[in-house]
């Protein structure tokens, strides 16, 4: 029997107002305290949601929310926080914690939310949008970097959750694809607020996202996508012997290899609970329509050279492929192949610490070294103090 105070205390719905318009949420009391449906609230948020087995996952904006089913506590950010109740799935449909919504996301969104518990109302505070693209009239470029402006990376570890990615032939203690790209990325991720860069990351945990919500989640608060993948080789005669980096940006498919590896990549879809038609076959559209093809190969060019210029096994060069991860990125985007798990040395470089700091530093350099050039053409198109 749901008690009679939890009753009285909570509302019968909340409203969300964002900028995407104002929503109002119905607050269920089924398992005895008040809960939220996901997907109700989603739209409203912007929020992207993966369940693995007993664990959900929810990212709104660079704050990452990460749930046990039937457990009463979230963590987000290294804490962790108790919670009314726990999740839960009802009719296929993820329930979570009204307090979450109304206590954990003011919490984390560092005064982005705010909850007005007499109007059962939570606000998305508007602020005051940032020029990006204007240089300003008296700019000071950060020490470590020369950039004057300031820039947001979208990272994406490809793979995760039930997509293992490949299984990584000589990868020491079961570590397979989904493993390794989200240590690098990590460190990527490092490197570049190193930089005093904005990074925002597709996934922080094992966790499966689909194709084209990895590349839409850099839009219009992004400056550069940038997806992280390890290559394998089929079985044959060049499998074990093959090696080295290489850096692909959305473009046809020129050769076998190239063709290989895009549909290596794109058969993640697989793994999608859902998968419209001809989610494939709009790729080859997107290239006609992409005006970030030019800028993507720059970038792409960019960081190979860094990133060959670390690797032992050497230089593969700038590919061109129609992947699914890149298509639906409205930003100059890339694909970085880090080696080759069917290699024992690429292998054994990037499961080591080592080996995934020196490539994480190099691409974050390659990324550094775009955002340079994109600057001067800015500042010629655009000089400094408006002349």
């Amino acid at each position: 029997m749901i008690p009679l105070l939890a009753l009285l205390l909570a509302p019968s719905q909340v409203v969300i107002a964002t900028p995407r318009g104002v929503t109002a949420v119905p607050v269920t009391m089924e398992r005895g305290s008040a809960a939220v449906a996901v997907l109700r609230v989603a739209d409203i948020l912007g929020l992207t949601t993966a369940l693995d087995g007993s664990q959900a996952t929810i990212a709104l904006g660079n704050s990452v929310f990460v749930f046990q089913l039937g457990a009463p506590f979230v963590r987000t950010g290294g804490d962790v926080y108790a919670l009314m109740c726990a999740p839960y799935l009802a009719r296929d449909t993820l329930f979570v914690p009204l307090d979450w919504l109304v206590v954990s996301v003011p919490r984390a969104s560092s005064g982005r939310f705010r909850w007005d518990p007499g109007a059962a109302r939570l606000d998305e505070v508007p602020v005051a949008p940032v020029a990006v693209r204007a240089p300003p009239l008296d700019p000071s470029p950060n020490p470590m970097t020369g950039l004057r402006l300031p820039h947001a990376i979208v990272i994406d570890p490809g793979h995760g959750g039930v997509d293992p990615g490949n299984p990584g032939l000589y990868f020491p203690n079961g570590l397979v694809e989904k493993d390794i790209t989200l240590s690098i990325a990590r460190l990527l991720r490092a490197e570049l607020m190193r930089r005093g860069l904005t990074v925002r990351m597709t996934r922080m945990t094992d966790t499966l996202l689909d194709l084209a919500d990895r590349g839409a989640a850099c839009s219009n608060e992004c400056d550069l996508f940038v997806s992280i993948h390890v290559n394998a080789m089929p079985s044959g005669p060049r499998r074990e012997q093959t090696r080295g980096v290489e850096t692909y940006f959305l473009s046809d498919a020129k050769t076998e290899d190239q063709k290989r590896v895009a549909k290596m990549e794109n058969d993640a879809i697989r793994f999608e609970a859902a998968i419209a038609t001809g989610d494939l076959g709009f790729i080859l559209r997107d290239l006609q329509s992409n005006e970030y093809l030019r800028e993507s190969a720059r970038l792409a060019e960019l960081v190979q050279r860094e990133a060959s210029g670390v690797h032992p096994g050497g230089d593969r060069g700038v590919q061109q492929a129609g992947f699914m991860v890149l298509s639906t990125a409205r930003r100059p985007a890339i694909l970085v192949e880090a080696g080759f798990a069917t290699n024992r040395d690429d292998a054994t470089f990037l499961a080591s610490g080592f080996g995934e700091h020196k490539l994480a530093s190099a691409i974050a350099g390659g990324i550094v070294a775009y955002l340079r050039e994109f600057e001067r053409k800015l500042a010629v198109v655009a000089p400094m103090g408006g002349r």
